[in-house]
C-alpha cells in the first residue's frame, strides 16, 4: 500500500492512497491481471481490475495506455509520483523506476540499495531526482538514472526532502527538522520541535519554510540558518501536506479542524471545525480549500475568509485535478466523480475499486493515473 502522501508544491501532484479498497470492478475492460501482490506487510488477493471505458468517457477522459515499472519478485509499489513529462515509481525492493508519461515506456529502472532498505517518496528538480532512504540521499540523473551524488545523512529521516537551492530539508521520528547542505555534504542547521514530524516541511516564501510536529507545533524558519519566524499551536498534528499561497498555511488538521494562519505572524486566519479527525488531504487552487470533513462532506472553502461555499455530504474525497474551471475531479476511495466547481453537485460517478491510488500531473486539466494491484499503472488523458 502506498504511505501517504500529497499535494507538491510544483507540477508533481502526488495524492494520498485510498480511504478504502472495495471489492467490486467496473466493467468492459482492456487490461487486466491476475497475480499476488502485498500491501504494507500484509499479502493481499489480487482482485481483476477491468477498465471502465464508458465511465471514463462520463468523466471526460479515455484510456492511454498500461505500463508497468519493473520491479523485485514480490515486491509491491511504495510511492508513485506523476510529472507532466514522466512518471517515478519506488517498489518495495528498492527499485526505483522512471516510465514516460507519453508511451508508458520504461525510461530506466535501477535498485538503489538493498530490497529491505527504506525509501521516502523521491522529489524532482529540474532532471534530478533526490531519492532518500533512511540513512541517504541519492542525487540521481532523470535522463538515464545515473548517481550524480549519494551521501550519508547522519540520521533516521521519516520525510521527503524539500530542496531549496543546495539544500534539502528533512523531518525525523524525534521531532528534529534539519538542513542538508548538499554541496559539502553536511547538516548545514537542525532545529527541534515538540514532536515526531511526519509531513515534510514546506517553501512558504523566497526565505522560510513551515514544518507541523504531530503534537501540533507549528512554525517557520528562515532557510539559511533555522531563525524562527512565526509560531503557534494547534492540539495536534496532521496525515496530509501543509498547503501555501504565500499568504497563509493551510492544516488539515488530527484535531479535528482546518486551519489557514498567517505566515508572518501566525495569526490564525480562521478555523473550520469537525466531529472527526480531519484525514483527507485538502487542495489549495484559485483561492478555494477544497477539504473533505466529517459533517461537511467535501467543501469548498474560501481561503482568505474561511466561508463555506458549497458542501455536499455525499462526497468524501479529495480534488484531483479541474476541468475546463467547470469541473473538478473527486477520488472517494471508491469513486471517480465530475464535481460541478461551482455548486458542488455530482454531475458524473464511476465506481473505482480492485486499485492501489491514483495520481495526476496537474491541477488543471490534468491526466490521471489508476495503480493497480499488480504494479501497473494506467494513464487516462482528456478526450
Amino acid at each position: 500500500m502506498f504511505e501517504k502522501s500529497a499535494l507538491s508544491k510544483h507540477t508533481a501532484l502526488t495524492l494520498t492512497l485510498a480511504l478504502a479498497m472495495g471489492s467490486l470492478s467496473a466493467c468492459s475492460s482492456t487490461q487486466s491481471t491476475n497475480d499476488d501482490a502485498q500491501s504494507e506487510s500484509q499479502p493481499v488477493a489480487r482482485s481483476e481490475w477491468k477498465i471502465d471505458h464508458a465511465g471514463w468517457s462520463e468523466l471526460g477522459y479515455q484510456w492511454e495506455w498500461t505500463g508497468y515499472p519493473p520491479m523485485q519478485p514480490g515486491a509491491y509499489i511504495e510511492h508513485a509520483t506523476a510529472y507532466e513529462d514522466l512518471l517515478t515509481f519506488v517498489g518495495s525492493g528498492s527499485t526505483l523506476s522512471v516510465l514516460d508519461s507519453g508511451t508508458g515506456k520504461v525510461r530506466w529502472s535501477r535498485q538503489l540499495d538493498r530490497a529491505t532498505t527504506r525509501f521516502v517518496e523521491p522529489v524532482r528538480r529540474d532532471n534530478t531526482l533526490f531519492a532518500a532512504s533512511d540513512t541517504e540521499l541519492w542525487e540521481l540523473n532523470l535522463s538515464n538514472g545515473n548517481t550524480i551524488d549519494r551521501d550519508s545523512l547522519g540520521t533516521l529521516v521519516n520525510t521527503s526532502p524539500l530542496i531549496v537551492d543546495n539544500l534539502a530539508i528533512f523531518g525525523t521520528l524525534a521531532g528534529e527538522l534539519f538542513a542538508f547542505q548538499m554541496d559539502n555534504d553536511f547538516k548545514l542547521w537542525s532545529y527541534k520541535l515538540d514532536g515526531p514530524i511526519h509531513q515534510p516541511a514546506i517553501q512558504v516564501s523566497d526565505g522560510f519554510i513551515a514544518a507541523l510536529s504531530q503534537n501540533g507545533e507549528l512554525r517557520t524558519l528562515e532557510t539559511i540558518n533555522a531563525h524562527s519566524g512565526m509560531h503557534t499551536r494547534i492540539a495536534g498534528g496532521t496525515d496530509a501536506t501543509l498547503l501555501t499561497d504565500g499568504v497563509g498555511v493551510y492544516v488539515a488538521s488530527l484535531d479535528q479542524s482546518i486551519y489557514a494562519f498567517d505566515i508572518n505572524d501566525g495569526y490564525r486566519f480562521w478555523r473550520v471545525r469537525s466531529s472527526a479527525p480531519v484525514t483527507v488531504q485538502h487542495t489549495l487552487h484559485e483561492g478555494v480549500v477544497y477539504a473533505s470533513t466529517q459533517d461537511l462532506g467535501l467543501a469548498a472553502i474560501d481561503s482568505a475568509t474561511g466561508s463555506v461555499v458549497w458542501n455536499n455530504r455525499e462526497i468524501s474525497g479529495w480534488v484531483l485535478t479541474d476541468i475546463d474551471s467547470r469541473e473538478l475531479i473527486v477520488f472517494t476511495g471508491l469513486e471517480m466523480l465530475a464535481v460541478d466547481k461551482e455548486r458542488g453537485d455530482i454531475i458524473a460517478r464511476m465506481p473505482l475499486r480492485n486499485i492501489a491510488g491514483v495520481r495526476t500531473d496537474s491541477i488543471n486539466d490534468g491526466n490521471i493515473y489508476v495503480i493497480t494491484l499488480d504494479g501497473g499503472v494506467a494513464k487516462f488523458g482528456l478526450r
